[in-house]
């Protein structure tokens, strides 16, 4: 695996990149969201950072650039949301989500240098756990320290939830 020079960045600052992060991310999970939409998604790529603790109110997302500023992948940051109510009740956020690679720069360090950002970003905002969802990825999150914490199911499909300590 490669590693690739990259700077993040707010997703606002690079508002002609949102759509087309938001078609991938509808790609790979609209079928577990039937309330989602691309319009949604890039809507949420383009607002403002807004660091708060406050759950209901925390939708941040940042962009990896290459060199030349090209946007490789995006992450959120978001309070709520990636659970079915019923699991939210015992799930709270914050959420690490939205992570998608461009499928032209993936294993090369962009989805790690993300998950770094983010993690560090949450635990800065004051917050002690960080929760994630996923489908497919369960050992690649294993493999950066994420804990499985227990199943839930989303629009009928299994999916684990995982967790990461950051009190130091």
């Amino acid at each position: 695996m490669d590693s690739i020079v990259l700077t993040i960045v707010p997703s606002c600052s690079r508002p002609e990149a949102a759509l087309h992060f938001a078609q991938l991310q509808f790609e790979a999970w609209g079928h577990l969201y039937p309330q989602s939409s691309i319009e949604q998604s890039t809507f949420d790529l383009r607002a403002e950072l807004s660091p708060t603790t406050d759950l209901a109110l925390l939708r941040m997302a940042w962009f990896a650039l290459d060199v030349e500023g090209q946007p490789l992948g995006v992450i959120m940051l978001i309070g709520d949301g990636e659970v079915e109510p019923n699991d939210a009740i015992e799930l709270p956020g914050p959420w690490l989500a939205g992570l998608i690679v461009d499928p032209r720069f993936r294993r090369q360090g962009v989805a790690s240098a993300l998950i770094n950002f983010v993690t560090k970003t949450a635990r800065d905002i004051g917050f002690e756990r960080l929760r994630l969802v996923t489908e497919h990825e369960v050992s690649f999150y294993e493999r950066r320290g994420w804990v499985r914490e227990r199943e839930v199911t989303l629009n009928s499909v299994p999916n684990a939830v995982m967790f990461t300590t950051l009190t130091l």
